[in-house]
């Protein structure tokens, strides 16, 4: 049994040592989207700034953490256009693949405001993302 918690605890910690511990910002292989400050020593409650484009307009959010383990960031989001006009909100994964690569999912929910349209409400979006310093 002894053999088996070294063995387990050894790939723990081999695991762990090759996750990133400074903040990077993740880039989606489009380069429309930007995570800025990444890290995995995210806790609940922090806030995570992004950028991102579609359909030709600039939006600007935060992503709130809510779970954190095994290689994976969880939370909700909230984005703006620049215009004021149009923003979401959602929930969003982030998951380490390894290779300094990263997958981000993206549920799109709705808005968080009657005066605020979401075109793109009730869609997911699937990002491959890459980690840079």
């Amino acid at each position: 049994m002894q053999y088996r918690w070294s063995l387990i605890g050894g790939l723990l910690l081999t695991a762990a040592t090759a996750l990133p511990v400074t903040a990077e910002t993740l880039v989606s292989d489009s380069g429309l989207t930007h995570i800025y400050g990444y890290q995995f020593t995210h806790y609940p409650g922090d806030i995570i700034e992004y950028t991102t484009e579609v359909n030709g307009r600039r939006y600007l959010g935060t992503i709130n953490v809510t779970t954190v383990g095994n290689s994976l960031v969880r939370g909700w989001f909230s984005d703006r256009d620049q215009g004021g006009n149009l923003g979401c909100t959602g929930e969003v994964s982030i998951q380490f693949v390894g290779n300094n690569r990263y997958i981000s999912v993206w549920h799109v929910g709705g808005t968080a405001s009657p005066y605020v349209a979401c075109p793109q409400a009730g869609t997911t979006a699937r990002l491959n993302m890459s980690a840079y310093p």
